[in-house]
């Protein structure tokens, strides 16, 4: 089985053909791009930073190469790497959905770049609220491993801790997700507020309860 999962397969080749599609598209249309580009925008969607077009380029092009494959080898190097079958459908929905999301977000800061109007602030709360979403209807499917999940010291001690918590935090990115996609419609710091509110469900919440339970199992 670990042997297998070391050949490239269909869904390897499509989520390194999504990665690859921006990076042939953007230096296509490398002349027409500013000298400077701007890359990244405050709550309001107005730019505040920006980088030369070449070293836009180079950086999130290699970002976009390195996701499919360390996404695809570092399951090779997990102590636990025989449990990744047990969620593998999952994890090539993952692994897809990150690389979409990388390559839109490539494609909207072209796009703006190029002249058209787009609202960075909600593109961006939009597209990472719906991945909150997928990843939420999945996450209770994932098992024991040391490289994906909610790994805090007390899920990585104790494998049923782990799936506890990953059943509690399930339901939680999911209402995340749905926060954020609310918030992408509501001004500024409205939206600061809902985004900082889902990312603590699913980081704060989780957190502490493993911990809890890791505690009341090992008293």
């Amino acid at each position: 089985m670990i042997r297998n999962n070391q050949h490239w397969r269909w869904n390897d080749w499509a989520v390194l053909a999504v990665a690859i599609l921006p990076i042939v598209i953007a230096w296509i249309l490398y002349p027409a791009l500013p000298p400077k580009m701007a890359v990244h925008f405050g709550i309001t969607g107005q730019p505040n930073g920006y980088q030369s077009k070449s070293t836009f380029l180079i950086i999130q092009g290699l970002l976009l190469l390195a996701v499919p494959l360390l996404t695809k080898f570092l399951p090779m190097v997990d102590p636990k790497r025989e449990n990744y079958a047990k969620f593998r459908r999952f994890y090539v929905i993952f692994r897809l959905t990150i690389t979409t999301f990388l390559t839109v977000m490539f494609g909207l800061i072209l796009a703006f770049n190029l002249g058209f109007r787009i609202h960075m602030q909600m593109a961006v709360l939009l597209m990472v609220g719906l991945i909150w979403m997928v990843i939420g209807n999945f996450l209770g499917q994932v098992r024991f491993n040391y490289f994906f999940g909610i790994r805090t010291p007390w899920t990585l001690a104790d494998e049923e801790v782990w799936r506890r918590t990953h059943r509690l935090a399930a339901p939680l990115w999911v209402i995340a997700g749905v926060l954020m996609l609310i918030a992408a419609f509501l001004p500024g710091w409205l939206a600061v507020g809902i985004l900082v509110t889902a990312i603590g469900l699913t980081a704060v919440i989780p957190g502490v309860y493993s911990f809890v339970v890791y505690r009341r199992r090992h008293r």
